[in-house]
């Protein structure tokens, strides 16, 4: 593995600011993710009290987990790879970080759902700055045979955050159910959903100026006018049009896996609360911990295991561990949404934690692979936004529409789940199968035959 204080060749030529870089970098914007994601996962805890202090229907609630952040998210990605891609990477993350944590504190005190979907909005717009500035600075320190790697150690933090979310939201949520509304000055009273909000919205903003301390590079080809002139949106659309199995087959392979993926983190939680009878603080501890410990199993030794299957000559190792991953963990987690035991739930839901929900990081290596390095923002930015607007459009809205207008009974969630599983696995993996074909050749006419 690269020490982290020796960069690639070439790679952080010319001058430089900032003084953290390789691995500690990653590890900083790791830290960054894991934020992000607790700021933005956390009210897949809160269904209980939205729905009963704001009256709020299923549909209502998965619109803020999904399409208030995530159209967003995706749109505000898009125009941020090419910001990126000119301009100084720190900053960015630096002001988006005190905008997310800012749009968290306004949920936290607002006192309407239009107001809410507003702070669910500017959540979505502060975050779409993260990922693509992470990867083109991670993607500066490490060599093709590492960047899996490195990638999924950054893509952690969604690992993390995802499961602090539910083990630290659900605990505090309990908590906090029975208590009496806190009178805070300016702010007025607040509700105890309110309180979770700006105690996790607050520290956010406080640490963004970390991010000033990571090393870039100063010169990039997109710094100049000509590299400007090069990274043009038309540029970049010719570009994705000469092959269009990779720079959209890809993305939406991976979207319809965000799509399950999406449902289940929106939705799992209250299915084992409705299910099993647990209050929310049990199921939160029990289902952080399981997605924490099994998806950062999946997470590391999943792109390991890819990194040494493509060094090794299978040149689509990125996308079939993935289709191969779908085919084991898809069947074994509807398995586990009939079996009526908690406890085997989570055992078999485990499986597709370890090897189809951390996809990002090997499949995002596969994209980089084959992009030149002054359209790595924007290439990161557009694979980021296509997984993004399916997955939060279609996961937890479709999820929550089966429930309310098909089964019509809050008790079939379970049955909701199991038809969304069953409906995209399949698209999933014939997709990814023909975008490792065209890997194959891609590769073969890069490099000649392995």
């Amino acid at each position: 593995m690269q020490p982290a204080h020796v960069p690639p060749v070439a790679a952080m030529s010319g001058p430089t600011r900032g003084f953290v870089r390789g691995w500690a970098m990653t590890i900083l914007f790791l830290i960054f993710y894991t934020v992000a994601f607790i700021d933005r996962q956390v009210i897949t805890m809160m269904v209980g009290p939205l729905q009963s202090q704001l009256g709020l229907t299923e549909f209502q609630i998965s619109l803020l987990m999904g399409p208030s952040f995530g159209v967003f998210f995706a749109l505000c990605g898009l125009m941020v790879g090419g910001i990126v891609d000119r301009h100084s990477r720190r900053w960015i993350v630096t002001l988006a970080t005190i905008l997310w944590g800012a749009a968290t504190c306004m949920c936290g005190l607002a006192g309407s759902y239009p107001v809410m979907l507003v702070g669910r909005m500017g959540v979505g717009v502060g975050e779409s700055a993260l990922t693509p500035s992470a990867h083109s600075l991670i993607i500066e320190q490490f060599p093709r045979a590492r960047l899996s790697t490195a990638l999924a150690v950054f893509s952690l933090g969604a690992v993390v955050g995802g499961g602090l979310a539910a083990a630290l939201g659900g605990t505090i949520v309990h908590l906090v159910a029975e208590s009496a509304p806190v009178r805070l000055p300016l702010l007025g009273t607040m509700q105890p959903w309110q309180m979770v909000f700006l105690i996790i919205g607050i520290p956010t903003m406080l640490m963004a100026p970390l991010a000033l301390l990571v090393r870039e590079n100063v010169t990039r080809p997109a710094s100049s006018a000509q590299g400007r002139e090069a990274v043009s949106a038309r540029t970049f659309l010719r570009f994705c049009r000469t092959n269009p199995l990779l720079f959209f087959g890809l993305p939406v392979g991976f979207g319809l896996l965000n799509i399950i993926t999406s449902a289940y983190l929106g939705w799992m939680p209250t299915f084992m609360v409705r299910s099993y009878g647990w209050n929310i603080a049990e199921v939160g501890l029990a289902w952080g911990v399981q997605h924490i410990a099994a998806a950062a199993l999946g997470q590391v030794g999943g792109a390991m295991l890819v990194d040494r299957l493509y060094a090794r000559g299978m040149k689509d190792a990125h996308v079939r561990y993935q289709w191969i991953g779908v085919l084991i963990g898809v069947p074994l987690t509807i398995l586990g949404l009939l079996s009526g035991n908690i406890w085997l739930f989570l055992a078999l839901s485990s499986v597709y934690h370890i090897l189809c929900y951390p996809f990002l990081g090997y499949a995002v290596a596969a994209l980089q692979l084959h992009t030149p390095p002054e359209l790595r923002g924007r290439m990161s930015a557009w694979f980021i936004a296509v997984i993004t607007m399916m997955g939060t459009f279609i996961g937890a809205p479709f999820t929550a529409w089966l429930t309310e207008s098909v089964f019509v009974d809050k008790a079939k969630l379970g049955a909701s789940l199991i038809t969304v599983s069953a409906v995209v696995a399949p698209l999933v993996v014939i997709v990814l199968m023909v975008v490792g074909r065209h890997l194959r050749r891609m590769d073969h006419r890069q490099h000649g035959a392995a």
